[in-house]
């Protein structure tokens, strides 16, 4: 009964629809189902036809057919009596168009645009709207989903590509009984989950970024990465999936889409894991998936498909239906037509459709895959209606479709749990129909079975398909996984630790694109990092012209290691990216560079290529930077930041440093050249350094220390720092005919030339040794190569591969396509390679075929040694990855964890070969070519060895027979005196010669200095007589301004240390003797100032005017203090203050500045020769500012005097000493003040002139203000003693005011300063036999000291010609009473007589302690 009521209403609905219109218009006439006593309704567009409206889509109309079976059974239900629900449906003929229209027109029927105020009753024509059901097809959604974006409506959607369009559009309250993306992907998560791998790659449409951003972020917050998104038609896309990290590739494609990607048989013979999810909701069939396993496919796929159950009851239903009014109704009539294959009018080729029976009809049914969907969407709808319904507040709240109303709808939903009775359709009796919130914010219905289907050719069972994964979506899903395969046969993906995409990098930071350049840009696993000077300046703007060879060295090596030794199968599997970076010629960028590298992710961008580097993928830096930058990189590394190796070409070696280095040492280096120059007899040389380069420096020390030892001795070190290159046109300048280069190439290139354009006719018959870069002398110099036939290089072995040099010379723009090459070529050349740069050369473009000139580039040592470097690193990287991935099937998790350090492990174990050769420059056998040609070589192992001889030149000609000889004679030669010289001074002096000398040598006329001077004179002598401060006349005034003042200082130090003798000054004078001494060094050192400039004296010039302003101003601050000492403390009963600490003050002041001048001690060069239009000089290496800089603590300490003596000027003590201490200091601060002001105003041809001005005015103000007083006195006065009669002790009379005595107990309880001495205004008494048992009264009267009365001595000053043999006036008042002990404002020294001798000594004499200057 049930069932021919439902068919009684479909095929009153076709009738309807049929007989409204006729024509391809009818097709849009809405139909609708509307049972008696309707309360609910739910409705919208359905794509019953494609766009031409004629042909049908079967789906669809199953659909349909299966909502109005579904109503059927409920409105039929007597428990739904009060809630029955009605269907509106509107063929949409799959247009967007069309969707919209026909949803507005169901939207308007059930009175959702009407205005509150307009509609009587609330319930519009008695039915309510609880759901619009959206399209199935995606255009029809995506059209619709817009406009549904501004409402509040609740949409239902029963299809995956519906709801996946509404998701994302981000509409709001969607309801599905579909699932979604984010619910496959869930599903796809518990497969990772169960392969035990993080790690995917992701081919899509490219059609929906909004929806991969969704997927990516569901993935990411389950720690699951994404390696890569590729196009499902990339022209590469069976390329990039094999070199993919990934193992395992998730697909978001159609059906259709996947099978268009598999038809590449390429792919499916990856070995890998294919996780297809299908956009459009059909999964692989029976057929499809016989197709897939075709033979010889290793590729395992996953097909995640919704689980479709075939629901015989409706199929019964929905066949008769066709069966029984197909000839009635025109849209059965197509179904029929268009589904069986059949005509009714007889057409040729087709059966009659009359003849169709119920078993065919069966056979060829197929049931649409949203059926299970549509119905359980339609029951869900219509419980909810029933609910509101039953509740009157809601069913109030719902009269009209309101926000209010929709989120009743959508809370009943989400609290929803119905079960299916027997009144319901009988496959769905007992389940449950229950929503919840998914991750993607939409309803939908629990229950949905999702289920992953593998398909995989085993080896030993052939092709298999099988389900593995069964997940049931809920609140907590049910999942259930296969065991069948072994777990050990699962592909697993597992994201390296180092891969940018890996979790590593929260924060991305961008760089400078001009400084990264990665050979065959492309994402790495793991880098080898050059370190170039490419560019320099502080913006990196200039362009560095320098040896472009190492940077193609670096690359060259790392793409031809594996082909040099392919026997060794070498790096197999491992694939790396060599990355170049710009250090720009500093050490501190070099040092960000590597900081930045292994501390945070940094991206460039390159070949329109985003390439990211993770910190600790960069598994090895190899350093091309030259100069400080390679120290300060190397300390960086040695500083235990860091366990990379680095790979430098510094002959530094240091055990301490985690650095390796394949150039051989420095140190053996030297000692390579110190054994040419004893084999040949050159043992007395000159060396000339270029101070301003790092590796001649390093190279030199070495020399420097070994020399001595050797049997070597260096008559002179001449510096060339920059362009002051020095005058070497006179003979006398030089003491030796041989000379060791320790420089660069260009500066021996001026060195050499300067000699010749000078004239100095002794470069023909002198020897040159090149060591180090000098090698390439003869590049910068080409004009003159005749003169310098017969110099000799010392060079460590050339390691530099031919095939290298025989690439540079083919190497074109078009061969080598990297970007800093290319802007070499177009800075050489000066024409533009790429269309950017076109308008920096006059329009001028190159033609790409531009080769390098390969003989400009000279020997490139250090270029062969960083791609020895370089093998040695790919060797030990190549011993650890076999190692720790015996496999080699690619980089596993324990070589990324633990590979770096391993490799410098093996690195520092490796030895550095210290071989070199010995060349000797000599003309082609045409003489019109001039090269260096192998002589011999020195190693370790075999020590020195000739292949051929050395062949002497003189002037450019050759001399058979002869040989050049310079060796250090003693006396004149200060080197070395060994034993033989005191034994045998004669034969030492004049030697037997072994071998003929070079005529006009002048070895032995020209003296040498000690080991390791470095002045410019043979001798001080000369440097005194024949300087070139004599020719200033204003200097020998200086000098003797400067000379009698130091006089004068010491005839003041002879003066006081007279009367000290003498005893009229007694007590401790070390201060002022040493203010005596500071004032000496003073004067002295304007001597510095006044002499020409060597390095000794340069020194001395920085040192000791400091050190001379410490002494006096430190002592100037000790005697302050001991002044403010006995003024505060002297009437306090206190201990006795030792002179030691003031002493200590001392030394602690002079302390600190002789450790701030240990900095100029330490300098290798304090003196450099500056180049003149008609001479040469030397003047010192540190500038002005350095020179003031210094001066900083003299600066403090007088600061320091000027407030200390500020605060003590009002004391009157040691002849008001203190007020002379203020004025010096004050006088001092003006003087400096004005001296630092014009001596940087004043150029520096002047500025010796302005510090020696200051030495003898500032030295001249403390010897004036602080000797002067005192030398008045010690020279215009004398102190006497006068003795003074008292008869009466108990008085008190004016003998108080100079009493000299005191008690014992007075003076040694009195806290005294060392400071004070006496003076007129110095009180003691000394009372003999004093006891100490007397009373209170004893310290008042003397009376008890002695049976006899004392006499009473008294200090006074008088002018030499008023001293008498006479009582002294305070004889006056004898009967006074005896004076009151006072303490004395300082006592100190007292020599005065006892009391207890006899009366006749008691006589007028000199006190032994008067003064203290």
């Amino acid at each position: 009964m049930l069932l021919q009521v439902a068919l009684l209403a479909l095929v009153a609905f076709f009738s309807a629809a049929d007989a409204n219109r006729g024509g391809l218009c009818s097709v849009y006439d809405p139909f609708k189902v509307l049972p008696d006593n309707n309360k609910y309704q739910i409705g919208g567009a359905f794509p019953l036809h494609d766009t031409n409206c004629i042909w049908l889509l079967p789906d669809t109309v199953q659909d349909i057919v299966a909502i109005q079976w579904a109503l059927t059974h409920w409105n039929q239900n007597p428990d739904n009596a009060q809630a029955k629900m009605g269907l509106y449906a509107g063929d949409t003929c799959s247009r967007p168009k069309e969707a919209i229209s026909q949803s507005l027109r169901f939207l308007d029927s059930v009175g959702y645009h009407e205005p509150d105020e307009c509609v009587q009753n609330k319930r519009y024509n008695g039915s309510q709207l609880i759901s619009l059901i959206a399209p199935k097809d995606r255009p029809s959604s995506e059209s619709l989903g817009t406009m549904l974006r501004t409402t509040t409506l609740p949409v239902a959607a029963y299809s995956e590509p519906s709801v996946r369009t509404l998701v994302d559009l981000n509409v709001a309250n969607i309801i599905s009984t579909t699932p979604t993306l984010g619910v496959f992907v869930e599903a796809f998560l518990k497969l990772m989950g169960s392969f035990r791998s993080n790690l995917v790659s992701i081919v899509d449409t490219g059609e929906d970024p909004a929806t991969l951003r969704r997927i990516i972020d569901q993935l990411k917050t389950n720690d699951i990465f994404v390696a890569e998104v590729i196009p499902f038609d990339h022209p590469l896309l069976v390329r990039l999936i094999a070199e993919s990290d990934s193992n395992v590739v998730l697909s978001l494609l159609s059906k259709d889409q996947l099978f268009e990607t598999f038809a590449q048989k390429e792919l499916l013979t990856l070995n890998k894991l294919w996780v297809a999810i299908p956009l459009d909701g059909e999964g692989l069939s029976a057929e499809d998936q016989t197709k897939i396993l075709s033979s010889g496919s290793r590729m395992q796929v996953i097909s995640l498909q919704t689980k479709t159950r075939n629901l015989n009851q409706f199929k019964e239903y929905f066949i008769r239906v066709l069966k029984n009014n197909f000839q009635s109704y025109s849209l059965l009539t197509s179904y029929v037509q268009q589904v069986f294959n059949c005509s009714l009018v007889g057409t040729n080729g087709f059966s009659d459709c009359a003849s169709l029976d119920k078993e065919h009809m069966v056979s060829l049914y197929t049931q649409s895959k949203t059926v299970d969907n549509v119905v359980r969407l339609t029951y869900a709808l219509a419980v909810v209606g029933a609910k509101l319904e039953a509740d009157k507040e809601l069913r109030d709240i719902c009269e009209r479709p309101t926000q209010n109303c929709t989120d009743a709808i959508i809370a009943q939903l989400e609290t929803l749990d119905y079960t299916f009775g027997p009144n319901d359709p009988a496959e769905f009796i007992g389940e449950k129909i229950q929503f919840y919130r998914s991750v993607d914010n939409v309803l939908i219905s629990s229950g949905i079975v999702i289920e992953g289907i593998e398909l995989v050719n085993d080896e030993q069972m052939g092709p298999m398909v099988y389900k593995m994964l069964e997940y049931e979506t809920g609140r907590k899903p049910r999942v259930l996984q296969s065991n069948i395969r072994r777990q050990d046969a699962r592909i697993r993906s597992i994201c390296a630790p180092y891969r940018p995409f890996c979790g590593q990098c929260e924060h991305i930071v961008s760089v400078e694109e001009e400084k990264y350049f990665l050979s065959i840009p492309k994402q790495y696993p793991l880098f080898v990092t050059g370190l170039f000077d490419l560019h320099e300046g502080e913006a990196c703007q200039t362009l560095r012209k320098n040896d472009i060879s190492m940077p193609m060295a670096f690359v060259h090596t790392v793409w031809t290691f594996r082909q040099r030794y392919p026997q060794l199968n070498l790096l197999k599997s491992l694939d790396f990216g060599a990355l170049i970076v710009d250090a720009c010629a500093s050490g501190k960028k070099a040092i960000e560079l590597i900081v930045q590298s292994e501390n945070h992710c940094f991206r460039f961008t390159q070949a329109n290529r985003n390439i990211t580097v993770v910190p600790g993928s960069t598994f090895g830096y190899i350093s091309g930077v030259t100069g400080n930058g390679q120290e300060a990189v190397q300390r960086y590394f040695s500083s235990g930041h860091s366990d990379v190796p680095l790979v430098s070409i510094d002959g530094e070696h240091n055990t301490m440093m985690d650095t390796f280095t394949t150039f051989p040492s420095n140190r053996k280096q030297a000692i390579a050249v110190l054994k040419l120059l004893k084999k040949m007899q050159w043992e007395f040389v000159t060396v000339v350094l270029s101070e301003q380069d790092h590796d001649s420096l390093a190279a030199f020390h070495h020399f420097e220390r070994l020399a001595t030892d050797r049997g070597v001795c260096m008559a002179e070190v001449i510096n060339i720092s920059g362009d002051n290159v020095p005058d070497t046109g006179d003979p006398s300048s030089h003491s030796t005919n041989v000379t060791v280069m320790f420089t660069t190439a260009k500066d021996a290139a001026m060195y050499l030339g300067n000699r010749l354009r000078r004239g100095d006719s002794s470069i023909g018959s002198s020897i040159h040794i090149m060591v180090g870069d000098a090698h390439d002398f003869y590049l910068h110099d080409t004009n003159n190569l005749a003169n310098y036939v017969g110099t000799v290089s010392v060079q460590p072995k050339d390691v530099l591969y031919s095939d290298f040099k025989h690439w540079l010379e083919m190497t074109t723009p078009l061969t080598l396509p990297e970007q800093w090459y290319w802007r070499h070529v177009e800075d050489r050349w000066q024409c533009a390679l790429s269309l950017s740069n076109k308008h920096l050369y006059g329009d001028k473009m190159c033609n790409g075929d531009e080769l390098l000139d390969v003989s400009s580039l000279g020997r490139m040592t250090k270029t062969g040694y960083l791609a020895r470097g370089l093998e040695r690193f790919l060797f030990a990287m190549d011993a650890v990855y076999k190692r720790l991935c015996p496999e080699q099937n690619g980089i596993c998790v324990e070589f990324y964890m633990n590979g770096r350090k391993q490799i410098l492990n093996i690195l520092k174990k490796t030895p550095v070969e210290d071989d070199f050769e010995v060349y000797e420059f000599l003309p082609s056998a045409n003489k019109d070519n001039y090269g260096y040609r192998l002589i011999g070589n020195w190693s370790t192992t075999g020590g020195l060895r000739f292949s051929d001889t050395y062949r002497t030149y003189i002037n450019g000609v050759p001399k058979s027979g002869l040989a050049h000889t310079s060796k250090c004679i003693p006396p004149l030669c200060k080197c070395f005196l060994d034993s033989d010289f005191f034994t045998n001074p004669l034969n030492s002096a004049f030697p037997i010669p072994e071998e003929p000398i070079v005529a006009g040598s002048y070895v032995r006329r020209e003296p040498a200095g000690p080991v390791g001077s470095r002045v410019a004179y043979a001798s001080v002598f000369e440097h005194i007589t024949s300087g070139q401060w004599r020719a200033e006349p204003l200097n020998f005034v200086f000098l003797t301004v400067a000379t009698i003042l130091l006089v004068v200082v010491i005839a003041v130090l002879i003066l006081v240390c007279v009367k000290i003798y003498c005893k009229v000054v007694k007590g401790n004078q070390s201060l002022g003797i040493t203010l005596l001494v500071g004032i000496g060094i003073l004067y002295a050192t304007s001597y510095f100032f006044i002499f020409d400039a060597t390095d000794a004296i340069c020194r001395c010039r920085i040192i000791f005017h400091s050190i001379g302003y410490t002494v006096c101003f430190g002592v100037m601050i000790a005697k302050a203090s001991q002044l403010r000492n006995a003024e505060t403390l002297g009437f306090a009963n206190a201990i006795h203050i030792s002179y030691w600490n003031y002493w200590m003050l001392l030394f602690f002041i002079v302390g600190v500045q002789i450790a701030l001048s240990v900095r100029w001690i330490s300098e290798p060069y304090m003196s450099s020769i500056e180049l003149g239009t008609n001479s040469t000089r030397m003047t010192c290496s540190f500038s002005h500012f350095e020179f003031l800089l210094a001066q900083s603590y003299v600066v403090i300490l007088l600061t320091l005097a000027l407030f200390i003596n500020s605060r003590n000027r009002n004391i009157k003590r040691n002849y008001k000493e203190t007020k002379w201490l203020f004025l010096a200091s004050l006088v001092c601060v003006l003087l400096w003040a004005f001296w630092v002001v014009v001596y940087l105003l004043t150029p520096s041809a002047y500025r010796d002139i302005v510090v020696v001005l200051e030495l003898i005015a500032c030295g001249t103000v403390l010897l004036g203000f602080l000797f002067g007083p005192k030398i008045y006195i010690l020279l215009s006065y004398e102190p006497v003693v006068v003795e003074c009669q008292t008869q009466n002790f108990n008085t008190t009379n004016d003998t108080n005011e100079y009493g000299l005595f005191e008690r014992d107990d007075d003076y040694h309880t009195r806290a005294v300063s060392p400071a004070s001495s006496t003076d007129s205004g110095t009180r003691s008494t000394v009372c003999s036999g004093h006891n100490h048992g007397h009373g209170p009264n004893s310290n008042s009267s003397c009376g008890t000291c002695s049976d006899d009365q004392s006499p009473i001595f008294h200090t006074v000053m008088r002018k030499k010609n008023r001293i008498r043999r006479s009582q002294s006036e305070h004889e006056c008042n004898k009967n006074t009473a005896a004076p009151t002990i006072q303490s004395p404002p300082a006592v100190h020294g007292h020599a005065l007589h006892s009391p207890r001798e006899s009366p006749a000594s008691r006589k007028l004499h000199r006190p032994d302690d008067v003064l203290q200057p």
